[in-house]
């Protein structure tokens, strides 16, 4: 197995990160609901049992795409760690996604996508 570069070590880390991020986003949402629903327990209104059972279906979407995006940024970067080309060419789509999250996102999105396009770096993906 060839050396990772540095670059390519920062960028499997940073996917560890986010995807370590994004799972304690998972808690914080899915957490929402219980604060919610034991405000609505002692409000006794017809209308607060209606919010939370909207606030507690919106989590649940909220959280299942925080999920989605935590498995993917941990597949990703254990690709990345162990050099494998899919997950070059998933961490460009998940870095195309990125830039959509301005200022941050789109400055580190950008890098990522600058890095992983060289041809040197491209070489180190392939076997």
């Amino acid at each position: 197995m060839k050396p990772r570069s540095d670059g390519t070590t920062l960028i499997a880390l940073y996917h560890f990160l986010s995807g370590f991020i994004s799972l304690v986003g998972i808690c914080g949402t899915l957490s929402l609901p219980l604060l919610v629903g034991l405000a609505a327990r002692t409000g006794g209104s017809p209308d607060d049992a209606a919010a939370a059972l909207i606030v507690t279906v919106v989590a649940l979407l909220i959280g299942g795409l925080l999920l989605l995006i935590t498995v993917a940024n941990w597949v990703v970067g254990w690709g990345l760690w162990q050099g494998r080309e899919w997950a070059r060419v998933a961490a460009l789509a998940l870095a195309i996604l990125r830039l959509f999250n301005v200022p941050l996102g789109t400055l580190i999105g950008g890098l990522i996508i600058w890095y992983l396009l060289r041809e040197e770096v491209k070489a180190e993906f392939t076997r």
